[in-house]
């Protein structure tokens, strides 16, 4: 993860039930939606896209995904706005939310909207891994 990145706490096994962990991806370029859910998917996840913040944010009222990747700048809703108004719903402030962005300097905003970290793009296959496996607890 970025220099930008706070340790994200593990969930327990309780918290993950044991089942694949279920993962919202918010980005609007297809192949960054192929590169993030290929890799995730390597891992064991099960990997909803949404197109942009609105319909990550329908997605995730729907099916109340542990982890949320949302790109920072996409149409009708970025992932900053995206990421307050999660943030602002009941049960959003336990949603493990990371950003990602081609530019290092939307880090700070990131943090500020409530992501936990900035992931730089192109996310590497072993970023995800190791994020997959803290999320885990393994």
């Amino acid at each position: 993860m970025s220099a930008a990145s706070p340790s994200l706490p593990s969930l327990s096994a309780s918290q993950t039930g044991g089942e694949p962990l279920r993962v919202l991806v918010a980005e609007d370029d297809r192949v960054q939606q192929l590169l993030l859910s290929t890799h995730l998917e390597a891992n064991g996840c099960v990997v909803d896209i949404a197109e942009d913040g609105q319909d990550a944010l329908e997605m995730w009222q729907a099916h109340h995904h542990r982890l949320v990747i949302t790109d920072c700048r996409m149409p009708r809703m970025d992932g900053y706005e995206f990421a307050r108004a999660l943030r602002a719903h009941p049960g959003g402030a336990q949603v493990r939310l990371i950003g990602t962005s081609a530019d290092s300097e939307d880090a700070p905003l990131a943090l500020a909207a409530g992501m936990e970290c900035l992931l730089q793009k192109p996310v590497p296959g072993a970023q995800i891994a190791a994020l997959c496996a803290k999320l885990r607890g393994t």
